[in-house]
């Protein structure tokens, strides 16, 4: 944050980036987008189960896999470290696309697969899954970043208070989803509660294919 605060500087050429009024008509465009609307549920699912693993995949593997507490704690660890190399391959190949919507929704569908698959596979590979995890759902994310600039046009100066209600609606699942989450174990088993995870990840991700993507850019002029 304070190497942000010192090194940050605002682009020449654009004197919006700089500070605009912020009215009730800019709130109201920002509620009134359907497309915020649908992007910020889509993630509302993968998000709580991205958070609920990276908390509580050590305990699992400690508990049901008889893993050691230390090997717990570096596979939980490496679910977040995967996100660094997941959101600069998806940022990059997002902002090369017109299909955003299969950057959001695709790998929110690879999360929801690999937690299906945790109660099933052997120990060794959880390593893989919880990589996996950790690189697709922040890969998704990256690209869902965009969608404020890329599918709803927001006003840069804007884009700030338009991804916020998007990250509202995902950090809702990302309170809800745990709580069930730990409701639903101790009366069941970590297995249902896997399941659980994928498949409100795999059910909100849908929601995404009713968002839009970019508008084709204008052919250029003669």
């Amino acid at each position: 944050m304070l190497v942000t605060i010192v090194a940050f500087e605002i682009p020449a050429g654009d004197q919006s980036l700089r500070g605009a009024r912020f009215d009730r008509a800019a709130l109201r465009a920002v509620l009134a987008s359907r497309d915020l609307w649908i992007y910020g549920a889509a993630l509302f699912g993968g998000y709580g189960a991205y958070f609920t693993t990276s908390q509580l995949f050590s305990e699992y593997v400690t508990v049901t896999r008889h893993l050691a507490p230390a090997t717990g704690g570096l596979l939980s660890a490496l679910i977040g470290l995967a996100g660094i190399p997941g959101s600069l391959l998806g940022g990059y190949y997002a902002d090369r696309s017109g299909n955003l919507r299969m950057f959001v929704v695709g790998p929110l569908l690879a999360v929801a697969t690999l937690l299906a698959l945790i109660p099933v596979v052997p120990t060794q590979s959880l390593w893989v899954l919880g990589i996996g995890i950790g690189f697709f759902l922040i890969f998704g994310f990256a690209a869902w970043l965009a969608v404020p600039a890329r599918v709803c046009t927001i006003e840069h100066q804007y884009v700030g208070t338009a991804a916020g209600l998007m990250l509202t609606l995902a950090a809702v699942g990302g309170f809800f989803i745990p709580v069930a989450f730990g409701h639903l174990v101790p009366r069941t088993s970590f297995g249902t509660g896997w399941v659980f995870l994928a498949i409100v990840s795999f059910a909100f991700a849908l929601l995404g294919l009713a968002g839009r993507n970019p508008a084709p850019a204008a052919p250029p002029g003669p």
